[in-house]
């Protein structure tokens, strides 16, 4: 599919921005190495069952800064690294639930990641034009290439999609975002981090690739 300049040139400069953060951040952090993390320290193992392969899910919103910092750094690690990764919009504010279906839309057009991008680059990097009504969104979603037709009429097709995202939410007993679990039932504690690098090793350890 096709987009539009503005919407690549957007990705570009946010893609760039996360470039920048991983060099900067790479060059002043200790390095941590296989087997340094700690249980109950980095991460704890959750009462959930453990995913027969790799996988790393984020349970986020797109206004949330730190999501936006972590969000497309996490997806390119899992990519980087051969794990799957699994995106759960988590139901917050008055465009919660359209966010959702926005995103579910996306994702079944095969444009998610790129209007996710847009999405929070919208948000964080040119606020002017974050999205106010589900309208907004259903032009950003026409901006990044998709068709936002259904989207308008109720996204009866995605509803299913949603119902999943609010199940994962409840079952891992989201109350802040972002958290990011690992194969299933290994939550990083990001607080006890201090740098993207150091997300980076501690996700590879735990996911066992």
């Amino acid at each position: 599919m096709k987009f539009s300049k503005q919407v690549k040139n957007t990705t570009y400069f946010y893609l760039l921005c996360i470039a920048v953060i991983f060099s900067v951040v790479a060059k002043h952090t200790s390095k941590a190495h296989a087997g340094s993390f700690e249980e109950n320290v980095h991460y704890v193992t959750l009462d959930q069952q453990p995913t027969s392969k790799p996988q790393v899910k984020i349970f986020y919103t797109p206004f949330c800064r730190p999501c936006a910092i972590v969000h497309t750094p996490i997806r390119t690690m899992a990519e980087r690294a051969g794990i799957s990764f699994v995106d759960v919009p988590v139901d917050f504010g008055p465009l919660g639930k359209d966010i959702q279906a926005s995103i579910a839309t996306a994702n079944r057009q095969e444009i998610g990641h790129d209007f996710v991008n847009e999405l929070i680059s919208s948000i964080h990097v040119r606020p002017s034009t974050a999205p106010r009504s589900r309208e907004d969104l259903a032009d950003l979603i026409e901006r990044c290439g998709g068709d936002a037709t259904d989207f308008r009429k109720g996204c009866e097709d995605v509803r299913e999609d949603i119902e999943n995202f609010d199940q994962l939410t409840k079952q891992y007993y989201i109350n802040a975002t972002p958290t990011i679990v690992v194969n299933g039932n290994k939550r990083i504690n990001l607080g006890s981090l201090k740098s993207l690098p150091e997300l980076e090793l501690l996700l590879i350890e735990l996911s066992g690739v």
